[in-house]
């Protein structure tokens, strides 16, 4: 029922004359929170500073400016996007978006489209998972569709001006000479003694919730009371010119002597007046009143929605925040309310955050709609509200165009497609025909045109410029050089019949400069009955399932490239262990020696059968505790392909500690595995984990285990486990990728006299009581060796121990110091903290610089980095800007020629289950393209070498070499065949240049020495006439065996007569020939030869022998 103005009662005056505070209650973040669930907090936001900003902006229409960033600060990420628009703009409309009534919800798309809105956030917080209506007020189109008692609105009037403020109702219902104050309209619930009245804009949803035995409703039609309720409440929803009047207590009381036929009046209004405005929705806290902050509340961070106007009111600002995860971690209310301002806003709002948060637009020169934000919930979120903005002015005059493309990057001798979306005087979506769109590439060299599809021609970087009838756009393009290797990503693929996957063909240039390409330069091949396989616009391809269950390879061939990726339909469940069975029970396992547990097989609680019970008490240390349950005779073989392993676990009293399994593959490369990063649910759950692509067949699952690497999580416990399962595919036989050789590493050759040398070594997880471990002898193996060279320094780069003890340190550099009578450096690995959670033991040790350092040396500027914690920002937030000072630095300095960037985690980690980088990726990105940019705009080469991954690994990203250093102990993460050795480093370096003097010689060469302690030969003697496979097999500390070849620095040596990659010496005469790459031999004629092999300090001679 449409209000009138009347009857003020005197308490509603008191209500507007004094000061309502909207602080009174603890802040609600988003709909539907508890107030004990456990949010991210971080300290004051006045201790933030920003890292790193980008941001785009876009014109949607006139008035309407959509700006999306990407920041990185010292407390992480932030992601979001601000829509401005000017409410001065005649051509520029705002209202309520809704769901259709009040107690419904859809996502902010389905209402923007059904409206035909152009731009939107969600608005107000509500009754979520009940009736869904908001909390709040809501006026569309100046009718008031439900009251928000003293909560805060934004509105904007129809003068086009916006404000915050409460909205309170101001109302009465006078029914047989009685008068009673109307409390609500269309709200979610009442409290005693509201009298709440429902209309027909409520909608279909339910209000049983609102049934009392006091409780009375009376159905009224104009004006007449049609029916009554008492200690019930009306089910059916209300038709148009219908209302309900709903109450208990006095409310109740006032109702219940109405009857069928008495007459009613109903008058109400607002203030502000809800005519007056244009729209209105509720919030929660205001976040800046007249300039000002208006809240002190730091605590929670989350996802955050606002809105906020100019001092004027002429702007409004609509803002969305993601949060909760990696890319973004949200704001605290301070921390928005300090942003708003920043961005102009004299008055704002906190709305609906959380999960709930939601911005959707369209982009320019496009007709549709996009979700420009990242929900919390992976989709969206179901609201009631939102705050609408339309544009419908056209002109039709073509102004210009947004040009886009997936990348813009493009391979020479490859294409990449480009869109042009046309957009008129007003910005508002323009078509037009394609084939009349002209596109060229500025320097035309880089390329040409064949419709949309650039074609690369040769590297470099230009402009792509789409022209028609004189209008002209451009953007960049990046022309790479022609791929040399090629990818699919991901780089496996389960599917079920019913569902779809996608998958990219992704390349690199030989400057490791990386992008996908597009269907049409690619040939697929695969079994057509298993899967079908279509490409999308987006440069993707789709697979579609064919059958149950099946598998096939897929081939990729772009030219002479090829890859392969296998594709599996279906899964077949295999139960592995439902612990029924105690005969041969599971083993206890802990680290360290002071955790307690045990391992018992108990009756599982809720189903029928045993458990395995697993207890822990890590009150005992705060070193990293675990405790694990390992299989009764060792690793536990698990035939065919298996894609997952899951588990059911009961979490009752794990405490939120991380449940892992480790597998170990066919090449004896152990995978770590995580099952549930937080143990913190209540009874059963079941838990799985994906096995990584990469990984060689047939697995064995080799433990389960409950771990705690947060020292200050002290307390004790169980989980209890049960039905191990494996989910098994077919199983496919895949081509074993070539490992790219690196130029940089040294294979057949010693680093020349005219390089001036470092080395480094890491892992080395020394522990001092046990003075005779392989640990130790590896370390001073290297260290003797590093002695006997013209080595200017070395860098220890992190590990140095296994556990963060003043006694190891001290032991380490006693050893150090005992054979090194040259400078050394040291970095902090997470071994450093591990039992202290921080570095001052490390510190007090090895001296102040010892957590970041940097130096220039004979031309070339060290940055020695701290990531013991997993990052730089994680580690120390205050090195970024250090680190950024010397890369400018480093970038303007004449006299420094190449950068060199060490650090203990690397940006990615080339194991299969990539458990050992960066902890956060967009950080490594950032990182990576800083390094990008400091060669391409200095010219100055740069590297970073890192370890941790317990591999020795050289990749080039994007025109940086990558040198992972493979450890000096403990154990091996990578296979022998993929750079599973112990080593060290030593480089190279050519002083005096940018790059090198030589030409194709890279300014930095390397040694990846094997801490080698025997080569051995499969055979002695060899047929004449034949070319005879001569693999070279290095043995290691405990008898670990690997091929002896790249990335292994050796050299080879032959006596007369044995000729070595085609080296021959005057007047030698030829008994054999050895090709030290493909390790080959091929004896001409009969005779004895020796070959030596020399690595590091480790030489030995072979006697080979040719005979018929």
């Amino acid at each position: 029922m449409r209000g009138k103005k009347g009857f003020i009662l005197w308490l509603v005056l008191i209500l507007l004359l004094s000061p309502v505070s909207a602080w009174g209650q603890p802040p609600v973040h988003e709909s539907g929170e508890k107030t004990q669930e456990v949010s991210l907090t971080r300290a004051t936001s006045d201790a933030v500073s920003i890292i790193h900003e980008e941001s785009t902006e876009e014109i949607i229409a006139s008035g309407i400016r959509l700006t999306q960033f990407n920041r990185f600060d010292t407390q992480g990420w932030m992601e979001g996007a601000v829509l401005q628009v000017d409410l001065s703009e005649e051509s520029v409309q705002t209202d309520l978006l809704t769901a259709g009534a009040v107690a419904a919800s859809a996502p902010l798309r389905q209402q923007m489209e059904e409206s035909g809105a152009i731009a939107g956030v969600n608005g107000d917080f509500f009754d979520i998972n009940n009736t869904e209506a908001a909390l709040g007020a809501e006026v569309r189109a100046g009718e008031l569709l439900k009251s928000g008692g003293e909560r805060m609105a934004a509105s904007v009037s129809k003068e086009r001006l916006g404000q915050i403020s409460q909205l309170l109702l101001q109302g009465t219902v006078t029914a047989e000479g009685d008068t009673y104050h109307l409390g609500s309209i269309n709200a979610p619930s009442l409290q005693a003694g509201e009298l709440g009245l429902y209309t027909a804009e409520w909608g279909q949803a339910s209000r049983k919730h609102l049934a009392r035995e006091d409780g009375v409703e009376v159905r009224i039609q104009d004006g007449i009371v049609v029916d009554k309720r008492e200690g019930e409440v009306f089910h059916q929803p209300l038709q148009a010119g219908e209302t309900v009047l709903s109450g208990f207590g006095p409310a109740g009381d006032f109702l219940r002597p109405l009857s069928k036929g008495t007459s009613i009046t109903i008058d109400y209004q607002t203030q502000p007046d809800h005519r007056d405005l244009l729209f209105a929705v509720g919030g929660g806290d205001w976040l800046v009143k007249d300039g000002k902050v208006a809240t002190s509340d730091d605590g929670p961070i989350h996802p955050r929605t606002a809105v906020g106007f100019s001092r004027d009111g002429k702007e409004m600002i609509l803002v969305a925040v993601d949060g909760r995860s990696q890319a973004s971690r949200g704001m605290s209310l301070k921390e928005l309310a300090t942003w708003m301002k920043e961005k102009g806003a004299w008055n704002a709002l906190n709305l609906d955050g959380g999960g709930s948060t939601t911005m959707v637009a369209r982009s320019q020169g496009m007709k549709g709609l996009r979700l420009i934000n990242t929900p919390s919930d992976g989709e969206e979120r179901p609201v009631p509200n939102g705050i609408g903005i339309w544009n419908e002015a056209r002109t039709g005059k073509l102004k210009g165009f947004r040009v886009e493309a997936s990348s813009e990057r493009v391979f020479s001798g490859l294409t990449r497609t480009f869109r042009a979306y046309a957009y008129d005087t007003v910005y508002a979506p323009l078509s037009l025909e394609d084939k009349k769109l002209k596109w060229t590439v500025d320097p035309d060299e880089l390329g040409s045109f064949q419709g949309a599809a650039l074609r690369g021609n040769r590297p470099g970087k230009g402009q792509v410029q789409v022209e028609y009838r004189g209008v002209k756009s451009q953007r960049d393009v990046h022309v790479l050089g022609k791929p040399v290797l090629l990818a699919i990503e991901p780089g496996t693929i389960g599917v079920e019949k019913g569902k779809n996957a996608r998958f990219l063909v992704t390349g690199k240039d030989e400057e490791g400069y990386q992008t996908f390409i597009e269907p049409r330069d690619i040939q697929l091949d695969y079994d057509t009955d298993v899967v079908q396989i279509k490409p999308d616009e987006d440069g993707s391809f789709n697979v579609i399932p064919q059958v149950e269950r099946g598998a096939t390879v897929v081939t990729a061939q772009v030219g002479k490239l090829r890859t392969q990726v296998g594709i599996t339909v279906g899964l077949e469940e295999r139960g592995v262990d439902n612990f029924d069975d105690s005969t041969s029970p599971w083993q206890f396992s802990k680290v360290p020696a002071e955790v307690e547990g045990g391992l018992s097989y108990v009756e599982a609680p809720g189903r029928e059968g045993q458990a395995l019970r697993l207890d822990y008490d890590f009150t005992m240390s705060t070193r990293t505790r675990a405790v694990y349950a390992i299989p009764p005779q060792g690793p536990l073989e698990l035939q065919g392909d298996v894609k997952k392993i899951s588990v059911d676990a009961y979490g009752d009293e794990a405490n939120g500690h991380w449940l892992r399994t480790r597998i170990k593959d066919a090449a004896g490369v152990y995978h770590t595995l995580d099952l549930a990063r937080n143990v913190d649910w209540d009874g059963w759950k079941r838990v799985e984990t994906e096995i990584p692509a990469g990984v060689e067949y047939p697995i064995q699952l080799d433990q389960i285990y409950l771990v705690e690497p947060d020292a200050n999580k002290q307390d004790r416990g169980y989980i209890l486990l049960d039905d191990v399962t494996v989910h098994v595919a077919e199983g496919l036989e895949l081509e074993k990728p070539e490992i790219p050789h690196h130029p940089m590493v040294l294979q057949q050759g010693e680093l020349p006299d005219n390089r001036w040398k470092y080395a480094v070594m890491n892992d080395m997880h020394i522990v001092s009581a046990h003075s005779d471990s392989k640990e130790v002898r590896n370390f001073e193996r290297a260290l003797s060796t590093i002695a006997e060279e013209e080595v200017d320094f070395v860098v220890f780069n992190g590990d140095l121990v296994d556990t963060d003890q003043r006694e190891d340190y001290h032991f380490v550099k006693m050893l150090i110091e005992k054979h090194l009578d040259i400078p050394y450096y040291v970095t902090p690995g997470n071994h450093e903290t591990y039992g202290s959670g921080n570095l001052d033991n490390f510190i007090d040790v090895f001296g102040p610089d010892a957590d970041f350092h940097s130096f220039v040396h004979k031309g070339t500027r060290f940055i020695l980095t701290n990531t013991s914690l997993g990052g730089l920002r994680e580690s120390d937030e205050g090195q970024w800007t250090r680190f950024k000072q010397l890369l400018k630095h480093a970038q303007e300095e004449p006299a420094v020629q190449q950068l060199v960037i060490v650090g203990h985690h690397p940006l990615r980690d080339p194991s299969p289950a990539q458990n050992s980088q960066f902890s956060d990726g967009k950080e490594a990105e950032l990182l990576q393209s800083l390094l990008t940019q400091f060669r391409e705009e200095s010219g100055k080469p740069a590297e970073m070498i890192t370890a941790h991954a317990h591999v020795n690994h050289v990749d080039q990203l994007d025109g940086i070499p990558h040198i992972i250093m493979g450890p000096v102990g403990k154990a091996l993460y990578g296979a022998a065949e993929d750079g599973g050795f112990y080593s060290y480093g030593v480089f190279g370096v050519q002083a005096g240049a940018k790059g090198t003097k030589k030409e194709n010689e890279p300014w930095l060469l390397a040694e990846i020495r094997p801490i080698l302690e025997d080569v051995t030969l499969q055979r002695e003697v060899f047929p004449v006439g034949k070319t005879v496979s001569l693999p070279l097999k290095g043995i290691q500390a405990e008898g670990w065996t690997f091929p002896l070849a790249y990335p292994a620095t050796f050299r080879v040596h032959g006596s007369d007569g044995l000729i070595v990659d085609g080296e021959e010496k005057k007047g030698q005469q030829e008994i054999a020939r050895y090709d030290s790459e493909e390790q080959t031999i091929r004896f001409q004629r009969e005779g004895t030869v020796t070959l030596t092999v020399k690595s590091g300090d480790f030489r030995k001679t072979f006697t080979l022998t040719g005979k018929k």
